[in-house]
């Protein structure tokens, strides 16, 4: 017998709360003077793409690839 899978349809709704969480925290460092860590500097994942978005500016939440 073969196995079955189920397939969940991925839906972009949006920014995650990690990434909206890094953006708020990055505004307040910029806003404090404060300094990047090597994993704000470099790291991977929402959070820290968040911060940076928000610690340098660049805050994109509604554009989406087919836009640009």
């Amino acid at each position: 017998m073969g196995t079955v899978a189920a397939f969940k349809v991925l839906r972009n709704e949006g920014p995650s709360a990690a990434y909206v969480n890094g953006v708020t925290d990055g505004q307040s460092a910029r806003a404090g003077g404060n300094a990047l860590t090597l994993y704000l500097q470099v790291g991977l994942d929402d959070y820290a793409k968040g911060f940076r978005a928000g610690f340098f500016g660049q805050m994109r939440l509604t554009e989406t690839l087919d836009r640009r």
